[in-house]
């Protein structure tokens, strides 16, 4: 491959060249920061805050729901555009790891400013909110650029497993450090207590986010300009390099539709669990929290078994599973249709996601580790529009949200389709 812009030599990593052992200690790291993360994730765009603004903030507004959805939007596409640039500037600069620790510290203290978000503070609570999801999409980004770094080739699928599948621990945590804030649930008179929650969980991605930051490898400057107007010449070249090497693209667009489909069902199944199947706050909460507890070994059994065999496979076997979960998002009914839909959830969500991230790093170049999983968080970002919309106009259609949900069955076919016809380099027996 040709190397454009000047690209002189390659970087000294803390980390072996080309991460041809596994560091025990980096990888060690590399699934804290993945906790601290999933505990914010969790709590802030996932349920807590995600309740907090639309049955309090926005509630006289009559436009909640918009205005969540405004905010998530925002959020993925600004984050989304960013991912690559600040990619490659971590790459040529090596700045990855000063770039983490920054972009963690800023959602941390963003997520901090949410607890003085009060009723009707729109324009605060959407833009703050921005700030700490741009911030940590944008982390997660970096973050994810670290596992061709720190593992062999052969160990990427199970250590990726391994961190996504502990990674719900922190969830767990996090959610019940809240708890005490959360319990009384979401009402006027425990709205201040309940926004206690959003420090807890600051605090939580802080104090296991930044530590995790310090221990991860650092990198040399790569010899090229790494001015920002060189960067988007750079990230153009790496976009003219794929007319030659269409796997990379071809991956990619699989990847939109499936994530499409994830993050679709990620946003919609708390509405849809208090709307279609009438469940209570804290009912909600408690199926996160068995959701969590499930996925821990399923993911982690999904690395294992995508090292093991084929991660291609692994992904088929998922995808066939949230054939099942659709399913009973359409038939289910009562309390034990939401419990079989949450455990579902839990076999497959982050599954599907953590193959999809470990297949990637057998297909990217070695020194453009930041630059392509931008371009990856870019494709799974802007996908975040597709499947919403596409949820929303079958919803408005058939007045049935069961359906929606169904349909979506399209994208989980669609991106099976396009990845069987994706050349796998030859160190993923596939």
């Amino acid at each position: 491959m040709n190397q454009p812009l000047g690209l002189m030599k390659t970087r000294q990593l803390a980390a072996p060249p080309g991460a041809a052992t596994t560091s025990r200690r980096f990888v060690t790291a590399w699934i804290f920061y993945d906790v601290a993360l999933h505990g914010y994730g969790l709590m802030i765009p996932g349920v807590a805050y995600a309740i907090y603004f639309t049955a309090y903030v926005a509630t006289d507004s009559g436009q909640a729901d918009a205005l969540w959805s405004l905010a998530i939007a925002l959020s993925l596409v600004i984050s989304g555009l960013l991912s690559p640039l600040i990619g490659a500037v971590a790459d040529t600069g090596g700045h990855r790891r000063s770039l983490l620790a920054t972009v963690t510290l800023v959602c941390g203290v963003a997520t901090a400013l949410l607890t003085d978000v009060g009723r009707g503070d729109l324009m605060a609570g959407v833009a703050i909110f921005v700030v700490a999801q741009v911030g940590a999409t944008v982390g997660s980004s970096l973050y994810n650029s670290y596992l061709p770094l720190i593992t062999a080739p052969q160990s990427a699928a199970r250590v990726s497993g391994l961190a996504w599948g502990l990674s719900y621990l922190g969830g767990i945590a996090c959610f019940l450090l809240c708890l005490p804030f959360t319990r009384a649930g979401m009402t006027t008179d425990n709205a201040a207590n309940f926004a206690n929650a959003f420090l807890v969980s600051a605090v939580f991605l802080l104090l296991i986010g930044l530590p995790a930051v310090a221990v991860l490898p650092s990198a040399s400057p790569i010899q090229a300009d790494t001015g920002f107007t060189a960067q988007y010449r750079r990230i153009w070249a790496t976009v003219r390099q794929w007319r030659e090497n269409r796997e990379v693209p071809k991956f990619l667009l699989a990847y939109y539709l499936v994530n499409d489909a994830i993050v679709t069902v990620m946003f919609f199944t708390a509405v849809m669990m208090k709307k279609t199947f009438g469940l209570e706050v804290q009912e909600v909460l408690e199926l996160s929290l068995m959701f969590q507890a499930i996925a821990i070994p399923s993911t982690m059994f999904f690395g294992w078994l995508g090292g093991r065999w084929s991660q291609r496979g692994a992904i088929y076997v998922t995808l066939a599973l949230w054939m099942m979960t659709l399913a009973l998002m359409a038939l289910a009914r009562g309390w034990l249709g939401a419990i079989l839909i949450a455990v579902s959830l839990g076999l497959v969500l982050g599954s599907t996601q953590t193959l999809f991230r470990s297949l990637f790093t057998t297909m990217i170049p070695k020194e453009r580790e930041s630059e392509y999983f931008g371009f990856h968080a870019l494709v799974g970002r802007t996908s975040a529009a597709l499947g919403p919309l596409f949820f929303g106009g079958v919803s408005a259609a058939t007045g049935s949200q069961r359906l929606a949900m169904a349909s979506l069955a399209l994208f989980f076919i669609a991106g099976g389709i396009i990845l069987a016809w994706v050349r796998i380099p030859s160190s993923e027996q596939s």
